[in-house]
């Protein structure tokens, strides 16, 4: 049985650690692990890219409006010099971006310097009010990465894996805000260069639309896995050991895979 296999897997984990999976051919899902809720790291750019869609839905925006990149987009804290982890914080002020590239760039190669231009454009009120609206009450968007002065008044963004893997079910099924739009951010989220999680074991003829998240002590990677049979998975593991977390996220990826294409 899957659940007694992830369960075996984890068994000697220390830490935080929540798995959910959705067996789509099955019509069945399954939670194992001790926490629901984690800090949202990178995975909370999940929720930019959601309230842009919903915005250019509603006609509020559109993908080519854009933004001129400030020198004050690269200071946080009154530093200057933000990690962008992705492209941003090697291009000169000045370049014009369209909203389509700020979204791009922080789902695609998680860039931190775009969310942040997101979060600021959006405002956190805003996204909150749109996962409220779609019934994800649990996942929060409190700051922008790398604010050092919010962290340290704990404050801080959360993500819910069962919210994440309803979220990821309802894109699937095209019912998340559209069906144009779901397919249009499963494309993008297919585009997410970080692949040494769940795509550790597959080639490139198996897409996986995801999103992966990684700070001190913490990691996540959550996804459709689109094999012949495909399936929702979500993982995070907090207070451990990362590289020991990525190495039973990919075997439970591959547990879940041979499970669902059995």
């Amino acid at each position: 049985m899957i659940l007694d296999d992830i369960r075996d897997r984890i068994s000697d984990f220390g830490g935080k650690i929540g798995i959910y999976y959705m067996d789509l051919k099955a019509g069945r899902d399954y939670q194992i692990g001790n926490c629901d809720v984690f800090l949202a790291s990178g995975s909370v750019k999940v929720f930019t890219l959601l309230e842009a869609f919903r915005r250019m839905e509603e006609g509020r925006i559109s993908k080519d409006d854009t933004y001129v990149l400030k020198k004050e987009d690269y200071i946080i804290n009154g530093k200057i010099g933000l990690k962008s982890f992705g492209a941003l914080e090697y291009i000169h002020p000045g370049i014009e971006l369209t909203i389509e590239d700020l979204y791009k760039f922080s789902t695609s190669v998680s860039d931190n310097i775009a969310f942040n231009i997101l979060l600021k454009l959006f405002g956190t009120d805003e996204i909150n009010k749109t996962l409220d609206m779609l019934g994800f009450t649990r996942s929060r968007v409190n700051r922008a990465i790398m604010d050092m002065e919010k962290r340290n008044k704990a404050i801080e963004n959360y993500v819910s894996i069962e919210e994440m893997a309803t979220l990821l079910y309802r894109m699937y099924k095209g019912q998340l805000i559209s069906k144009k739009a779901s397919g249009e951010m499963i494309e993008i989220m297919k585009g997410h260069q970080r692949d040494s999680i769940m795509g550790y074991y597959f080639n490139e003829d198996i897409q996986i639309a995801h999103q992966t998240g990684y700070d001190e002590n913490l990691i996540m990677d959550m996804g459709i896995v689109f094999a012949e049979n495909p399936f929702v998975l979500v993982m995070a593991a907090e207070d451990v050991n990362t590289r020991n977390a990525e190495s039973i996220m990919r075997d439970i990826t591959l547990m879940c895979y041979r499970n669902s294409n059995s």
